[in-house]
C-alpha cells in the first residue's frame, strides 16, 4: 500500500514543482531543445575512447548557441559542423605529434653523435674530436686535467701520459720521467714539465678558436633539422594533410548549407547552390 502524502505535503510539491522551470534564458533553451540530438549517433561515434566527450558537447553547445538552429534539420547540420571540426582538430593533434615525433628524432640522432664523441675520446681519436664542438670542448678538459696534476702532483697518471703521446711526439725518456718511472735532476723535470704545460697552454688556445669556428656552422645545422622536422614530407604527413583539405571542405559546404537554409526560413530569396565536383578530372 502506497504511502499516503498529506495535504500540506502535496501543496509544497506542487509550488516547487512550478519553480522548477528549467533554462529562462533563449541560449538554456535552444541547448536543452536539442539534447536528443546531442547524445546521438553522431556524438557517439566521432568522440574516441581516449578524447574528452565533455569537451565536445561543449564545442557542439557553443555552435547550438551561435548558430541557433531551428527545426531538426538544421540542428543536424550543426551537429555535424560540430564533428567536422572535432575530426579536423583530430587531424591537426596527429600533425602536431607527427612533428613532435620528428623534432624527437632529430634530439636523439644529437644525443647519438655525443655517444660518438665519448667513443672517439676512448679511443683518443685526435682527429675526430677536433670536428665538433663537444669533441674540442673534451679536448680542453683533458688536457686541463693534465697541468693539474703537473702542478698538483708532479707527474703524471697512465691515462694522462697516453693522452699527451697521441698529441705530441715525445722520447721514450721523457714519458718515464712524466710518469716519475725515471730519476733525473729535479732541473730537468721542471724543464720538461714546463714545456708541456706551454704546449698544453697554445693547444687550448687553438681549441677555443677552432670552437668559436665551428659553434655557428653547427649552430646552423640544428636549425636546418629543426626546420625540416617542422615540416611533414613523408607518405604519413601527406595523408594528414589531404584529410585536413577534406575536412575543411565538408566544413564549409556544411555552413554553407546551414546558412541557405536559415536564408530560406527567413523569407529570404535564395540563388540555386552551384555543386562543383573538384575530384573529377579531364
Amino acid at each position: 500500500m502506497g504511502k499516503l502524502i498529506s495535504m500540506k505535503q502535496r501543496e509544497a510539491n506542487r509550488r516547487s514543482a512550478q519553480r522548477s522551470t528549467g533554462p529562462k534564458t533563449g541560449a538554456g533553451k535552444s541547448i536543452v531543445k536539442w539534447n536528443a540530438l546531442k547524445h546521438g549517433l553522431l556524438a557517439s561515434a566521432v568522440v574516441l575512447p581516449q578524447e574528452d566527450r565533455a569537451e565536445y558537447e561543449r564545442l557542439w553547445a557553443g555552435l547550438v548557441e551561435s548558430l541557433q538552429p531551428v527545426g531538426t534539420l538544421e540542428a543536424l547540420l550543426v551537429e555535424d559542423i560540430a564533428t567536422i571540426y572535432w575530426r579536423r582538430r583530430r587531424a591537426v593533434r596527429a600533425e602536431a605529434a607527427k612533428i613532435e615525433m620528428t623534432m624527437t628524432s632529430a634530439r636523439l640522432d644529437v644525443e647519438l653523435s655525443q655517444t660518438e664523441i665519448e667513443r672517439d675520446e676512448a679511443a683518443r681519436d685526435i682527429v675526430k674530436l677536433h670536428c665538433s664542438v663537444a669533441g674540442l670542448q673534451r679536448l680542453g678538459e683533458v688536457f686541463d686535467d693534465v697541468a693539474r696534476e703537473i702542478r698538483q702532483d708532479g707527474k703524471l697518471s697512465d691515462e694522462s701520459v697516453t693522452w699527451v703521446e697521441r698529441y705530441w711526439e715525445w722520447s721514450d725518456e721523457d714519458v718515464d720521467t712524466m710518469r716519475g718511472a725515471k730519476i733525473v735532476p729535479d732541473a730537468a723535470k721542471t724543464e720538461l714539465f714546463k714545456s708541456l704545460l706551454a704546449l698544453i697552454q697554445a693547444a687550448q688556445k687553438e681549441f677555443r678558436q677552432q670552437r668559436k669556428a665551428l659553434e655557428p656552422q653547427e649552430a646552423a645545422i640544428r636549425n636546418l633539422r629543426s626546420a625540416g622536422a617542422g615540416i611533414l614530407e613523408d607518405s604519413t604527413g601527406e595523408t594528414i594533410l589531404r584529410y585536413e583539405g577534406a575536412m575543411d571542405r565538408k566544413l564549409h559546404a556544411a555552413i554553407a548549407q546551414l546558412e541557405r537554409l536559415q536564408r530560406q526560413r527567413r523569407g529570404e530569396i535564395v540563388a540555386p547552390a552551384i555543386h562543383v565536383d573538384l575530384t573529377k578530372t579531364t
